[in-house]
């Protein structure tokens, strides 16, 4: 549970955190994972009871199998003596007619009541052997279907336990991330620069004051060695993918080139991204800009030091998931 909560919420922050198309893409990436997730929970559950039902079933054919063999030895134990009866009639017979005392039309009837009795007798043990067979052709079947099921959880298991491992080296990774960069970056710290770890993402919080005059989008020198001192360590995380997020304040911004507080925060995030690819040599396939404008703010006063805080560039850092996607996908 605690697995799945956790990829849930890497998912959603994610989803939350790209543009419109990207969005939908991880969004719809997200739902087939949760749906795969919940699908290997329910088959799983679905597994073990139906392995709990068979066995039963199994220990009740037994029973009945034990029952119908008892049975059948029964009826041919009665078999035998009705047998060992007629015959003995049988010479019987033949005596009382060598000595006439008894009728030959009575001992007629007795002897066809005889072999009416013998045959369904003999009836009913081929009727009860017949049933015997098809209890073992159906517990034969039961066996074979319980082994089939029993293949198909272990393979579940294995493949819950292989993508638990793989999240648990993501989490590790991600914490030994975590550590580089706030030791890497501890000199900004004083300028605005923070280092936090969160639902299984890392995020580098760059204050406005160290990045960009008011109102602008070109990087200043301090916020660009800070960028470049990031990529050093980003290059060699290959395993993981990058967002970078604008963020405004809620002051409403309305001039030549730019339409609203969202057109700033995009640009920004844009002017952010191109130093980390052009200057910092990150691979432009790993990183996402994106604005947000001024509706994820970090506080919600109405107060300057609250909208200072919201005025920021969050460069987002997250495990690659597309190995996860390719256990999920088996």
């Amino acid at each position: 549970m605690k697995v799945s909560k956790l990829i849930y919420l890497i998912l959603v922050l994610l989803a939350a955190c790209v543009p419109q198309r990207k969005f939908e893409e991880l969004n719809n990436r997200h739902n087939s994972l949760v749906a795969e997730k919940d699908s290997l929970d329910s088959a799983l559950n679905k597994a073990e009871l139906s392995n709990k039902t068979l066995i039963r079933k199994n220990d009740s054919l037994s029973r009945e199998l034990f029952r119908l063999r008892t049975n059948l030895e029964e009826t041919e134990a009665m078999y035998a003596k009705v047998k060992k009866t007629y015959e003995q009639l049988e010479e019987n017979y033949k005596k009382i007619i060598e000595a006439s005392s008894v009728s030959q039309a009575d001992l007629m009837n007795e002897l066809k009541e005889l072999e009416r009795k013998l045959q369904k007798k003999e009836d009913e043990l081929n009727q009860k052997e017949a049933g015997l067979l098809q209890k073992e052709v159906d517990f034969k079947k039961l066996e074979t279907e319980l082994n089939r099921l029993d293949n198909e959880l272990k393979l579940r298991e294995r493949k819950v336990i292989e993508l638990q491992r793989i999240i648990r080296q993501k989490d590790s990774a991600t914490i030994r991330l975590k550590r580089t960069l706030t030791e890497s970056l501890l000199s900004y710290k004083e300028s605005g620069l923070s280092v936090r770890q969160e639902n299984g993402k890392v995020y580098v919080s760059l204050d406005e004051r160290l990045l960009f005059q008011s109102g602008r989008t070109d990087v200043d020198k301090g916020g660009k060695d800070a960028l470049l001192k990031l990529c050093e360590t980003l290059r060699k995380e290959k395993d993981f993918d990058i967002m970078v997020e604008g963020h405004t304040d809620d002051v409403p911004i309305k001039t030549a080139r730019f339409e609203d507080n969202w057109d700033l925060s995009v640009l920004r995030a844009t002017s952010v991204v191109r130093i980390m690819t052009d200057e910092g040599g990150i691979n432009a396939v790993r990183i996402i800009p994106s604005g947000r404008g001024q509706y994820v703010p970090v506080d919600e006063a109405k107060t300057k030091e609250a909208r200072a805080k919201n005025r920021r560039i969050e460069v987002i850092i997250y495990p690659n998931l597309a190995e996860l996607m390719k256990i999920l996908e088996k």
